[in-house]
């Protein structure tokens, strides 16, 4: 009997210890709009999925929310004629804990990094074009007339370099994303391979892979991380699919979650006459942020050939009403590539909208008439944009006809060379001008990502002299002008950069975003 009592206060006594633990522990559950991608940093291409990802995985280098870029997994790099580049690896990174290793985790060394730019060189890669014009040997890994990578070599276990084809200054702007993340080469056993991305995902980062299904990803801290200045202060990140946005800020407002992307649509509920959070809504935060993002009409050059028509859409298009019905003034209108700030970066459109030189173009143009059909999708008001366009054109005598299909079917067109216009939208993971030019209208990037076939022999060579150029600032300079040059062959009419609203409850504090758009949860905190 008195050894039944004491088991039974044993059990008690271990129960409520246990249930005390975890009422002790914070919890942060984050609203999402749509499901999750598999996470294998190969394959990632939807940004909402990139908020979550980016807490697994980590790059060599990161940027801080200055736009600058930090050390991550390289303690630091050199190069001394931009064509070889050197990374040194920290020696207390270790992959997170998993099944897929013999022990509880393991250390990260220059073998991991080898392994995973090579991955991102395959075939398999959505994210191959980053290097395959960049660094030696990458076309033909891709393309299976190697079997390795030329330019990647492994020194010694903490030294990695990369040898690229062409110097290239800005080439630590290529790699600043998280997307370009170190996984251990454990993913690709046949064992795990199923796993991967699914019930596995292994990286460096703050917080750790705890459960996945289609509808709730959890992640809980990662207790070894090795930058012990930055260990996650938050127990237990929640990411909770909620796709009708009506239904998400109901539960933002029941408490339900903590944080989500405010759409533009809510704005009237959230915000008073004068632009400020209603009184009834104290109990939360709001984080206004500019990232590196774009929205843009995109025009297949080869199909739609005149650019006397295609200068008539551009001058056309009236940015600033798009702006103002759709988000409701929270944009910066564009009218080229680059997003303000990026590098130092100053934009030298001044007037954009002319309706008048627009109809003059037209009047120039071989236009007859004929319809010109432009896809839209479910995604970040492109439905709406297209609507607004269609009027736009109209006004000044060009018909557009809209043709919805779902994201995906969209891109798939867009890379096929099928589509005529399309509505798009990019969170652009460069973090200065001369990739960002070099990757999307560089002829030899057709079809992917320079997804409106534009091909400019003179551009194409202003934009290799950028490799040349050493001083940071004239690079950015001469960017600009390129990119303003350009713009007057109107492979796409870029709109504008949109600023993010993010509301969260006021339980937490110290909320960090970059340009990336890379959510950098491990600096949250409980709010006193």
């Amino acid at each position: 009997m008195f050894k039944k009592i004491f088991c039974t206060i044993l059990l008690i006594l271990i129960t409520s210890s246990y249930a005390a633990s975890e009422i002790n522990k914070t919890q942060f559950v984050v609203g999402q709009e749509s499901e999750f991608e598999r996470l294998n940093p190969i394959t990632l291409k939807n940004p909402q999925t990139y908020r979550l990802a980016w807490n697994i995985f980590e790059g060599l280098v990161g940027l801080n929310e200055e736009g600058e870029v930090i050390p991550m997994i390289a303690e630091n790099w050199e190069s001394s004629d931009n064509k070889i580049w050197t990374f040194h690896i920290r020696k207390d990174v270790t992959f997170h804990g998993s099944e897929i290793f013999r022990s509880k985790a393991r250390p990260v060394t220059a073998h991991d990094v080898h392994y995973s730019y090579t991955r991102f060189c395959s075939s398999e890669a959505y994210w191959a074009w980053l290097f395959i014009d960049s660094v030696k040997g990458c076309a033909e890994y891709n393309s299976g007339k190697s079997d390795k990578v030329e330019g990647f070599t492994v020194i010694d276990d903490y030294t990695f370099q990369i040898e690229l084809i062409k110097p290239e200054p800005f080439f630590i702007n290529r790699i600043s994303s998280p997307t370009i993340s170190i996984f251990p080469k454990e993913a690709d056993y046949e064992k795990n391979k199923n796993k991967w991305g699914i019930d596995i995902a292994v990286g460096t980062g703050p917080f750790v892979l705890f459960s996945k299904n289609d509808n709730e990803v959890v992640l809980h801290k990662n207790e070894n991380y090795w930058d012990k200045q930055r260990i996650p202060q938050i127990d237990k990140l929640v990411y909770r699919v909620i796709k009708n946005d009506q239904l998400r800020f109901t539960e933002l407002i029941r408490n339900k979650i903590d944080l989500m992307v405010l759409p533009t649509q809510l704005f009237p509920t959230v915000f008073d006459s004068k632009g400020k959070l209603q009184e009834k809504y104290k109990n939360f935060r709001l984080k206004e942020i500019e990232t590196f993002n774009t929205h843009l009409i995109g025009v297949n050059t080869e199909k739609v050939n005149d650019v006397h028509l295609r200068r008539a859409i551009f001058y056309g298009t009236n940015r600033g009403e798009m702006v103002n019905t759709i988000l409701f003034g929270y944009a910066d209108v564009i009218g080229g590539t680059i997003p303000s700030g990026m590098n130092g970066y100053v934009s030298p459109y001044a007037k954009l909208y002319d309706p008048v030189l627009a109809k003059e173009e037209l009047k120039k143009s071989q236009y007859d008439g004929r319809e010109i059909t432009m896809l839209v999708h479910e995604l970040a008001n492109s439905e709406l944009i297209g609507q607004i366009f269609q009027k736009h054109m109209l006004d000044i005598g060009i018909k557009i006809k809209l043709n919805k299909l779902d994201y995906n079917s969209v891109i798939g067109r867009m890379v096929k060379g099928e589509a005529e216009m399309f509505s798009m939208f990019a969170e652009i993971i460069f973090s200065s001008p001369e990739p960002l030019l070099l990757n999307l209208f560089s002829s030899s990037k057709i079809p992917v990502p320079n997804f409106w076939h534009y091909s400019n022999i003179d551009i194409d060579n202003r934009l290799e002299w950028l490799r040349l150029v050493k001083d940071k600032k004239m690079s950015v300079r001469m960017a600009a002008d390129i990119d303003k040059e350009i713009m007057r062959d109107v492979p796409a009419i870029f709109l504008y950069r949109q600023k993010q609203v993010i509301m969260f409850s006021d339980k937490f504090t110290d909320l960090k975003v970059n340009a990336h758009n890379h959510y950098m949860l491990e600096a949250l905190k409980t709010a006193e």
